[in-house]
C-alpha cells in the first residue's frame, strides 16, 4: 500500500506543477507573510472542487498504509500525515511561483486538506470493522478491485461534479438529447460501460439485483446526470441503456465477464488506432506523460482522461476476473497497451506517448494490491 500512495503523490506533485516552465529568476510576493495568511479562496467552484479531489486519494491511501503496517498509534501517525500533507500541498504553491503559467494561493492548501480528510474517512469506512458493523450489511463496502472500477465509473460518469437542480438545467440537458447525433462508437462505448457498472455495482454490495431495481438505478442516475452542469447526455447514450439491461439481466456470468473484457479492448483499439491508415514515416514520440490532457480545455481533457482509465481498468479487472488473476492480468493489460502505443508509430496522425502505458501500470499494481487486501 505504501507503493500506492507513493504513486499517488508523485502524481499530485506532477499535475500541480505541470508544464515545468520553472523560472527561478522570479521574485516571491513582496509582502509574502500577506500571501501566507491570506485564507480567502479566489478561485471558481470547479478549481475548488479540483482542490479537494487531488487530495482524498493522499488521505485515503495514508491512512491504508498506516492500517496495513499496524503501526503504534496510529491516530497520532494520521496527524503526523496530515500536517505533512498540508506542508506538502503548501510547498506545491510556493514552487507554483516559478511557474509562469500558475496562479499560486495559500488558500489552495487549506481546501487540499479538506480532501485529505476526505480521504482519511473513506479509508475508515471501507476497513473499520467499527464502523462496519454499524452500518448496515447490504450498504457496506470492502476496498477491491471492483470498488475501483465502480469509483473510476462515477468519477466518469458525474463529471465536472457541479450539479444544478433547477428547471433550467434539465430543460438544458433534454434540449442537448434532442439535438445529439447518434454514433456507433459511442453507442458500443456506453453499453460496455453500462455493463461495467451493473456488474461492479452488485460485486461492491455483495447483492444480485433483479432487472426492476436495474432499471430504477439506471433511471436515477440519469436524472441525477441531466442535473450536472455541462451535462452530455445524448441519444447514443440514452439508445445503449435498455440493450446494456437486458445484456446484464440475462447473459451468464461468465459470457459477460469475458464479453466486457473483449469489448473493452476492440474498443481501445478502435479509438487508438482508428481509422488504420498507415504511413512509412515514424510519428514523433511524446515522453512527458499525460502532455495531451493537461493542455487546451481542461473539462474536455480531464473528461477524456477519465474515460480512458475506465476503459483501460474495464479491460484490466474483467481480464482479471476471466483468468482468475489479477498479477496475469496486469501483464496482459501492460503488454497490450504497449503494442498499442508501438502501433500508433504507424498510423497517420497518431501521437503515440507515455500515458497509457504509465496507466495500465499503475492500474495493474493497484488490482494486484487491492486484491491482496481483499478479504
Amino acid at each position: 500500500m505504501r507503493l500506492i500512495w507513493y504513486i499517488v503523490i508523485l502524481f499530485i506533485a506532477y499535475g500541480s506543477l505541470y508544464p515545468f516552465d520553472f523560472e527561478l529568476g522570479r521574485a516571491l510576493p513582496a509582502d509574502f507573510s500577506q500571501w501566507l495568511f491570506s485564507w480567502h479562496h479566489r478561485t471558481i467552484r470547479s478549481d475548488l472542487i479540483a482542490n479537494i479531489l487531488l487530495f482524498i486519494p493522499y488521505g485515503f491511501f495514508s491512512a491504508l498504509t498506516i492500517k496495513e503496517e499496524k503501526r503504534q498509534w496510529p491516530l497520532l501517525w494520521l496527524v503526523l500525515t496530515f500536517i505533512g500533507g498540508f506542508l506538502f500541498a503548501l510547498f506545491l504553491q510556493l514552487l507554483q511561483f516559478y511557474l509562469p503559467s500558475r496562479i499560486p494561493e495559500a488558500a489552495d492548501a487549506l481546501t487540499n486538506t479538506i480532501g485529505i480528510l476526505i480521504g482519511f474517512a473513506i479509508a475508515g469506512f471501507t476497513n473499520s470493522q467499527r464502523v462496519q458493523r454499524l452500518i448496515p450489511r447490504g450498504l457496506r463496502f470492502q476496498l477491491t478491485p471492483a470498488l475501483l472500477v465502480l469509483v473510476l465509473w462515477l468519477a466518469w460518469q458525474f463529471f465536472p461534479y457541479i450539479p444544478v437542480f433547477e428547471s433550467k438545467q434539465f430543460g438544458d440537458g433534454l434540449d442537448q438529447i434532442a439535438k445529439s447525433s447518434w454514433s456507433l462508437e459511442l453507442w458500443l462505448e456506453r453499453v460496455l460501460f453500462w455493463m461495467v457498472f451493473y456488474y461492479v455495482l452488485e460485486r461492491v454490495v455483495a447483492k444480485k439485483y433483479n432487472i426492476n431495481v436495474i432499471i430504477g438505478i439506471t433511471l436515477f442516475v440519469l436524472i441525477i446526470k441531466l442535473a450536472m452542469y455541462r451535462s452530455y447526455l445524448g441519444w447514443s447514450e440514452i439508445s445503449a441503456v435498455p440493450l446494456a439491461i437486458l445484456l446484464h439481466a440475462y447473459l451468464g456470468h461468465s459470457f459477460r465477464v469475458a464479453l466486457i473484457a473483449v469489448g473493452a479492448a476492440v474498443l481501445f483499439v478502435w479509438q487508438n488506432l482508428f481509422p488504420w491508415q498507415w504511413q512509412t514515416t515514424l510519428n514523433s514520440f511524446e515522453w512527458k506523460p499525460f502532455d495531451n490532457f493537461l493542455t487546451g480545455s481542461t473539462w474536455h481533457n480531464l473528461s477524456a482522461l477519465l474515460r480512458e482509465s475506465l476503459l483501460l481498468a474495464s479491460f484490466g479487472y474483467f481480464l482479471g476476473k476471466w483468468l482468475s488473476s489479477y498479477r496475469t492480468a496486469g501483464i496482459v493489460l501492460t503488454l497490450f497497451v504497449v503494442v498499442i502505443t508501438a502501433l500508433q508509430f504507424f498510423i497517420v496522425g497518431k501521437q503515440p506517448d507515455s500515458t497509457s502505458i504509465i496507466m495500465a501500470l499503475v492500474l495493474a499494481i493497484l488490482f494486484q494490491r487491492l486484491a491482496r487486501i481483499a478479504p
